[in-house]
């Protein structure tokens, strides 16, 4: 109701005013209001408290108006101090608490700390709903035991740690790096979505957007694209020493040698064929001195080794082929040498049944030589322009295979002699020819131009008499 008056009159005592019962009825009217008002609050020891349980007190100023308490000024939804520099402290009774229910905004709290209460407490910070959490500064965030910052997160700890951890094994908790518009160009990513997996990947910018290139997992890592290997004295990545990719590994900078070493008396092995290949594809096998014979193994099943293809060059000079085959019960034994002059063979060198176009022993330039096998007769032939000859500083002799029948003998400075049946018949001498048996000439002329027109005085021998054949008595 609104405050009743009581008319006092103009003049006192003047019976123009209202009268005493009229008066003091007001008078309860409007202290019933105020008490109406008050009871619900109680005053003591200069506490204002509601009477009802869970009662609100308020206070209120009227229109640009404050409210002043004891040195503090509330005005509209805001508490200073009225002296200069003056704290303001909020503080609970016994163990109740101070509950801030909304968005807090705090210049300073306890000399720039929040400090959780009681020892070992945790300090959470949590927010409504989706509400985010931020952190707004152009310096730099220690975490830890850090005095000053190194960089904009820096943690100080006995065990730095930063833990990521799902709520469900279909989310993949990590990292993204942003650029200044906020667009992710990198992820660092913990992929479990089937519960079990357990891997990490890392994804970047690939101009249209990130795709996976790296992967760890508990067998191994795993590159998406080409990885690149820096040397020590490289200052960047472009420059990198070795580069994988594409089931390749290539030396990253112009003309460089690719090295694969194993350590000590280890071998690096190659667990499937070999191909290798370029405009002038070489393997090279370099030995370290004169002493060492390096050379190609061939191993077995069972990792003994079966041939060899060696490099000898103990001497320094001789520089020279070898290769080893594995015989019963020998071992190794060389097989065929390459020199410096030429080759040789340990052994039997055997070439399959051929003619005189293919399958043959050639020699000369054009293969004007040709030794062969046809199936049914092995073969000598010369077929280029010139003259097919059997030369030795010794007897040349033409036989059987076992060498129990000669056929045809060539002695060297002497005489040429013909066999039949391992018989010797024939013969050539100082003076023409010797003949063992029977000369037979059938069909034939007999030039007896050339026999001396005299006796020779040897019985036996013809010799011409003008028209006439004579035979020598001696």
């Amino acid at each position: 109701m609104a405050r009743k008056i009581i008319d006092t009159g103009t003049l006192g005592n003047t019976a123009t005013g209202d009268t005493i019962r009229t008066a003091m009825t007001k008078a309860n009217e409007n202290f019933l209001e105020l008490y109406t008002d008050l009871a619900a609050t109680t005053s003591s020891n200069g506490n204002l408290t509601n009477a009802d349980t869970n009662g609100d007190v308020k206070i209120f100023a009227n229109g640009t108006g404050i409210v002043e308490i004891d040195r503090l000024s509330l005005n509209n939804t805001t508490i200073s101090s009225l002296d200069t520099n003056a704290d303001i402290t909020i503080q609970a009774n016994g163990t109740g608490g101070i509950v801030l229910a909304g968005p807090v905004t705090a210049g300073e709290i306890v000399t720039n700390e929040i400090t959780s209460n009681g020892s070992n407490a945790n300090l959470k910070l949590k927010t409504a709903g989706n509400g985010d959490f931020i952190i707004d500064t152009d310096g730099q965030v220690g975490i830890g035991t850090v005095n000053s910052p190194d960089t904009k997160v820096h943690i100080k700890s006995a065990s730095s740690i930063v833990t990521l951890q799902r709520t469900a094994d279909a989310n993949k908790p990590g990292i993204d790096f942003q650029n200044s518009n906020g667009n992710v160009r990198a992820e660092l990513r913990m992929d479990g979505t089937d519960g079990t997996s357990n891997t990490v990947f890392v994804r970047t910018y690939d101009g249209s957007s990130t795709a996976e290139r790296f992967r760890v997992e508990h067998t191994g890592a795993s590159v998406t694209g080409t990885l690149n290997i820096k040397d020590d004295s490289d200052s960047s990545l472009g420059d990198a020493t070795i580069s994988m990719a594409e089931n390749k590994i290539t030396a990253g900078r112009s003309n460089d040698s690719l090295l694969i070493s194993a350590s000590g008396t280890g071998e690096v092995e190659i667990l499937s064929n070999l191909l290798v290949q370029g405009a002038t594809p070489f393997v090279k096998i370099q030995r370290t001195d004169n002493a060492n014979v390096p050379g190609i193994d061939f191993l077995g099943q069972a990792g003994t080794s079966g041939a060899k293809i060696l490099f000898d060059g103990t001497s320094g000079t001789a520089n020279e082929l070898i290769f080893q085959t594995f015989t019963v019960p020998a071992g190794l034994a060389e097989a065929f040498r390459v020199t410096g002059t030429g080759a040789k063979v340990s052994g039997i060198l055997t070439l399959p049944d051929g003619s005189a176009s293919d399958n043959y022993a050639g020699f000369g330039d054009d293969d004007d030589l040709k030794i062969f096998h046809n199936g049914s007769h092995s073969i000598i032939r010369e077929t280029g322009t010139g003259s097919l000859y059997v030369q030795s500083d010794n007897n040349v002799i033409i036989g059987k295979d076992s060498g129990s029948e000669t056929m045809i003998k060539g002695v060297a400075d002497g005489a040429v002699e013909l066999y039949h049946d391992n018989s010797k018949k024939f013969e050539t001498t100082s003076g023409g020819v010797s003949v063992t048996g029977n000369l037979a000439a059938d069909g034939s002329q007999i030039d007896f131009t050339s026999l001396p027109t005299s006796d020779p005085g040897v019985a036996g021998r013809l010799f011409r008499s003008g028209n006439d054949v004579k035979i020598s008595t001696g």
